[in-house]
C-alpha cells in the first residue's frame, strides 16, 4: 500500500512539473472507491492533458480558459475529445454535465489516455535545457521600442486604407522600408558574426562546454551580469528535479498500471453487485407476484362461495315468502315457531362451514340443505323402565351414603342447568346477532326477534 502511494505521488509531481494543477495521491485513492470529492479534479486534469496534446505546452492560457468554461461545456469539450481520440465508453459518455458523480470512469478515462498517447513519453520529449533559449530576448530590454509596426495603419482614416492608389503607394512605401531593414539586418548579422568571432577568440581555451573550446554569448552575458547566476542555478535545479521524477517514474511505471487493473476489477465488481442486486429485486417482485395471483385467486374463490350462497337464501327467501302467503292463515304458532328454530339452525352451521372453508351444498341440490345439529345437542330416546325394575332398582333413602350421593347429584344436575341456561341465552343472543347481520344483506328483508318468556319458549 505504501509503494502504491508513494508511486502515484510521484506521478503527481510528474504532472505538476509539466503544467498541470496540483493534484494529490489521496485524490487518485477517492477516485478508485468511486467518491464525488475527486470529481471535479479530474475533470480538470483531462482538460490540461487534452491542451498539452494538441499545443505541446499547458500554459496559462490553458488556466484561463479553464476558468473561463463553464462546467457543462468543459464537460462536453473533454466528452468530444475524448472520443476523437477513441475513447468510446458508455459509462464515460454517460457521465454527468454538473460534475457530480462519476470518478472512478474518469480516472480509467485518464489512465486510458495516458497509456494510448504516451503522455510521459511526450513529457520527456518536451524536455529541453531552461537556458538553451534565444538570447535574443536577454537584450530586449535594451533594445527597448525603438521599432514601430509598420504594418499598423490605424492612423490612417477609412477613405485612405480603401482607395487602391494610396495601397498600392503604402506597398511600395512597405518594400522600400523592408529592403532598407533587411540592408541593416544584413548588415548587423555581419556585425554580429564580427563580434562573435571576436568574443571567441577572446574567450578561447576557456569554456564550460567539452566541444567547444570558448565560452558562448549567454556565458559572457552571464559573465557580465552575476546577478543572474543564481536564478539560472535555481533553473537548472528544477529542471533538474524533473527529469529525475521522469526517469523514475519510467522505473515504477508497472506499479501504477497494476495498481489501475485494480480500479478497473473494482468497477467490474461493482458491475457484478448491480447486476445481482437486479437479479434479485426481479426474483422478489416475481414472487410478490405470485403471491398477489395466489391472493386473487382466493379472493375469486371467496367471492364465487358467497356469490353462491346469496343466490341459495334468495331462492329460499322466495320460498318462504310463497309458503307463507300460501298458508299463513293455517299455520299455526308452534309451525312458526319450529321453522324460525330450523332457520337459525341452518344459518348457524352454514357460518360455521364457511369459517371452516367448507363448500356448501349448490343451490338446487337434492341434499336437503338442513343438516343435523351437532352431536352434544342430540337427543336418544331411551325406553322407560317399568314400574317393577324402577321399584327394585330404587335406593333405600336410609342409607345415609346414598342421601349424599342424592345431594350431589341435585346440585351437580343444578349447576349444569345453570350453565346450560347461560350457554343457550349467548347462542340466542349470537343466532339474533348473525340474523341481524344476514338481513342487511337483502333488500325488503327485516328481521323482527322473538319475544321469549322463559328460556328456551317462545310465544
Amino acid at each position: 500500500m505504501a509503494q502504491i502511494r508513494d508511486t502515484i505521488e510521484l506521478l503527481t509531481k510528474v504532472l505538476k512539473d509539466n503544467g498541470t494543477h496540483n493534484l494529490k495521491a489521496e485524490t487518485f485513492r477517492l477516485a478508485k472507491f468511486d467518491n464525488d470529492d475527486a470529481v471535479s479534479s479530474f475533470w480538470r486534469l483531462l482538460f490540461e492533458l487534452i491542451y498539452f496534446l494538441r499545443y505541446g505546452i499547458i500554459d496559462d492560457v490553458c488556466v484561463k480558459a479553464f476558468s473561463d468554461l463553464t462546467k457543462e461545456e468543459l464537460v462536453v469539450f473533454v466528452k468530444r475529445e475524448m472520443q476523437q481520440q477513441g475513447f468510446t465508453s458508455v459509462d464515460f459518455n454517460l457521465l454527468p454535465a454538473d460534475m457530480s458523480t462519476g470518478s472512478r470512469d474518469l480516472l480509467l478515462a485518464f489512465g486510458w489516455l495516458m497509456c494510448k498517447e504516451g503522455i510521459i513519453d511526450k513529457f520527456m520529449e518536451s524536455c529541453a535545457s531552461p537556458l538553451a533559449e534565444d538570447t535574443i530576448g536577454l537584450y530586449m530590454e535594451e533594445l527597448g521600442d525603438g521599432v514601430p509596426d509598420v504594418l499598423d495603419d490605424s492612423h490612417l482614416s477609412p477613405r485612405s486604407r480603401t482607395d487602391p492608389v494610396r495601397k498600392v503607394k503604402q506597398l511600395l512605401w512597405l518594400n522600400g522600408k523592408l529592403r532598407l531593414s533587411l540592408r541593416n539586418l544584413y548588415a548587423l548579422q555581419r556585425e554580429r558574426a564580427k563580434l562573435m568571432h571576436k568574443l571567441h577568440q577572446s574567450t578561447n581555451g576557456i569554456s564550460l562546454d567539452p566541444e567547444k573550446n570558448h565560452l558562448s554569448m549567454l556565458e559572457v552575458y552571464m559573465l557580465r551580469h552575476p546577478e543572474l547566476l543564481k536564478k539560472n542555478l535555481q533553473l537548472l535545479e528544477k529542471d533538474n528535479i524533473r527529469l529525475q521524477n521522469l526517469l523514475e517514474w519510467k522505473s515504477k511505471e508497472d506499479i501504477f498500471w497494476k495498481w489501475m487493473e485494480s480500479v478497473l476489477d473494482a468497477k467490474i465488481q461493482a458491475y457484478e453487485m448491480a447486476a445481482q442486486s437486479e437479479l434479485y429485486r426481479q426474483e422478489q417482485g416475481h414472487a410478490l407476484s405470485q403471491m398477489t395471483l395466489d391472493k386473487k385467486e382466493m379472493l375469486q374463490k371467496s367471492h364465487d362461495r358467497l356469490r353462491d350462497n346469496i343466490i341459495q337464501y334468495e331462492a329460499k327467501l322466495d320460498e318462504l315468502e310463497r309458503l307463507w302467503n300460501s298458508k299463513k292463515s293455517n299455520l299455526s304458532q308452534e309451525e312458526v315457531d319450529n321453522l324460525l328454530a330450523a332457520i337459525d339452525l341452518d344459518i348457524s352451521l352454514r357460518k360455521v362451514s364457511l369459517a371452516l372453508g367448507d363448500q356448501p351444498a349448490a343451490a338446487g341440490s337434492s341434499t336437503s340443505p338442513l343438516r343435523l345439529p351437532p352431536k352434544e345437542y342430540q337427543y336418544t330416546y331411551v325406553k322407560k323402565p317399568s314400574n317393577q325394575d324402577q321399584t327394585s332398582q330404587t335406593p333405600s333413602m336410609n342409607d345415609p351414603n346414598q342421601r349424599k350421593s342424592l345431594r350431589d347429584e341435585n346440585k351437580m344436575l343444578s349447576d349444569l342447568k345453570m350453565k346450560l341456561k347461560e350457554e343457550i341465552n349467548s347462542k340466542q343472543d349470537m343466532y339474533r346477532d348473525q340474523m341481524n347481520s344476514l338481513a342487511n344483506h337483502f333488500e325488503d328483508v327485516v328481521c323482527i326477534p322473538k319475544r321469549v318468556n322463559a328460556v328456551g319458549n317462545r310465544n
